[in-house]
């Protein structure tokens, strides 16, 4: 996993008796890492720290494939957007339900001409993944489901995604309603920006403000919270997440999570595409948060830092050229505490007759791992004492002259 990088050259100042070379160390993708999802039942998978885009792990997360009903956070992040009042009212009508029955599509539980708010929506949308809460908020916000799918088609495109699209606002599946693990876990980044979806997504429980069949309000659970609680199963380092499923999509999640510093976007998606009722997704992100928590956010070199120091000898004092970072390099990287720097630029040079050059390469490795091979060379200045340099010509002109 070498870092490849340009080589800078660097001339310390003749004049200067303390001369400050520097180098820029620009970020870079280390190689994911495998084992962070080996084992794992889904066939799409990618993982990576939002904060700093470092992949860590994926699997076929270039491939299309069906985002099932984590094309929710798309219905809820545009709603959130263009409906700011989460108190406003909004009725349910005959039309914000139409056919979701007959598509065996889950639902929050809303009834026609039940008055509910954008919250209740909204929380209806994350929690139980209802298809009616995500059709009501089209027609409010766009005045039906075309024109809302076509927003959140504009809102994909912002983002620069080039194979991810919507047909619909609930993720029943339609063949060209698609993503990708990559662009999905895009989308997922830029909405956890958001306050309001963060508060939302990461809700295990809420109540509706009581509607017609249910006075007392509906109550929503988490369909990941939940049922990996059911199961036994720990989500350790967890914040937020919405699940998906469609025969064709199989089980799906997207989620993410906050572990050692490190704040982490995953999406994995296509396990269990033969049962209702499993929970590979839930087990897939629990080895994938258990195998985070072996990894670290972890400071590399930072501006200032010194990395290497080389001693120029001149006939009656002497210099030095201190080679410093100039900017952050930090990475996830596994929790071992073995980070070194190495060189092979020479300690020590003497100023000779003309100007020359003496290279080496810094490195920095952790276990073995290679974060920055940086080539490098500095120009040595010239002697600047009259009386040294005469020496130093004439001692030129006898080598010359013997022959060597």
């Amino acid at each position: 996993m070498e870092l490849k990088r340009l080589t800078r050259k660097l001339t310390a100042a003749a004049c200067s008796l303390l001369a400050a070379a520097h180098m820029i160390l620009p970020a870079q993708a280390l190689d994911p890492y495998p084992d962070i999802v080996e084992g794992t039942a889904s066939d799409y998978v990618y993982i990576f720290d939002y904060e700093s885009g470092q992949v860590l792990s994926e699997k076929n997360s270039e491939e299309r494939m069906y985002p099932a009903s984590m094309t929710k956070i798309v219905t809820a992040i545009v709603a959130i957007e263009k409906l700011p009042d989460l108190d406003r009212n909004v009725t349910i009508t005959a039309e914000m339900l139409a056919g979701l029955r007959e598509a065996n599509a889950s639902v929050a539980g809303f009834a026609e001409d039940d008055t509910v708010t954008v919250r209740d929506l909204l929380y209806g949308v994350a929690l139980p993944s209802g298809a009616d809460a995500a059709n009501a908020l089209a027609y409010e916000c766009a005045g039906g489901i075309d024109a809302y799918v076509e927003l959140m088609n504009q809102k994909a495109a912002e983002l620069g995604l080039t194979e991810t699209h919507f047909s619909n606002t609930t993720g029943l599946h339609e063949d060209d309603h698609y993503s990708t693990a990559r662009e999905f876990a895009e989308i997922l980044a830029y909405c956890v920006e958001n306050e309001t979806f963060r508060e939302i997504f990461s809700t295990a429980r809420y109540v509706s403000t009581p509607t017609q069949w249910y006075p007392q309000g509906i109550e929503m659970l988490s369909t990941t919270v939940s049922p990996a609680k059911n199961l036994g199963i720990s989500l350790d380092g967890l914040i937020g997440s919405k699940t998906g499923f469609t025969w064709e999509a199989g089980h799906c999640l997207a989620w993410w999570a906050e572990i050692n510093d490190m704040k982490i976007v995953g999406i994995n998606a296509h396990a269990d595409e033969d049962s209702m009722y499993a929970s590979g997704h839930l087990t897939d992100a629990a080895k994938i948060l258990s195998n985070l928590h072996n990894y670290e956010k972890v400071t590399i070199t930072q501006p200032g830092n010194r990395l290497d120091t080389v001693i120029i000898h001149y006939s009656d004092h002497d210099d030095t050229v201190d080679i410093f970072s100039d900017q952050s390099i930090v990475w996830d990287l596994p929790r071992i505490e073995d980070t070194k720097l190495t060189s092979t630029l020479p300690e020590e040079v003497t100023a000779g007759l003309e100007p020359y050059e003496v290279t080496g390469v810094i490195t920095i490795t952790r276990n073995g791992l290679t974060l920055f091979n940086e080539g490098i060379s500095i120009t040595v200045p010239a002697e600047r004492k009259f009386t040294v340099r005469i020496r130093l010509y004439w001692d030129k002109l006898f080598h010359k002259d013997s022959g060597d």
